[in-house]
């Protein structure tokens, strides 16, 4: 049987990640790779999740209160493409990892859609702050 692609992502990405790592979550969606980072980067570390719409916030913000994780996230309702400028006013000069689930949020307003140069911009800025 198939081992799903997110699985495949997530076991390759979990090998990288230690406790008190700095790490961002460029789509956030409905939270599911928000939380596997948090899981991961223990109490000292801190996700930086980013998405434009409320709807993902809200769904994100109630996924990791379940968890109780919520404060090793930070939840930045913004696009991925400013991710720079949030890292920089948090004084965080380099990450670990950042994750890029591209596509619609399901059940969402279809109207968000991923402009591929604000990505590009995003990846860009996120060669700069990797380890």
């Amino acid at each position: 049987m198939a081992v799903p692609l997110f699985k495949q992502a997530h076991d390759n990405i979990a090998r990288y990640l230690s406790a008190g790592d700095r790490v961002v979550d460029a789509t956030m969606g409905n939270g599911f790779d928000t939380l596997f980072l948090a899981e991961r980067i223990g109490k000292s570390g801190k996700v930086y999740a980013f998405d434009l719409q409320a709807a993902a916030l809200v769904t994100t913000e109630g996924r990791l209160k379940e968890k109780g994780l919520l404060n090793r996230v930070r939840l930045i309702r913004d696009s991925h493409d400013c991710l720079s400028t949030y890292l920089e006013d948090e004084r965080v000069s380099t990450i670990r990892c950042a994750m890029f689930n591209l596509g619609y949020l399901p059940g969402s307003d279809k109207t968000f859609q991923t402009d591929p140069e604000l990505t590009i911009k995003a990846l860009n800025a996120v060669i700069t702050h990797l380890q």
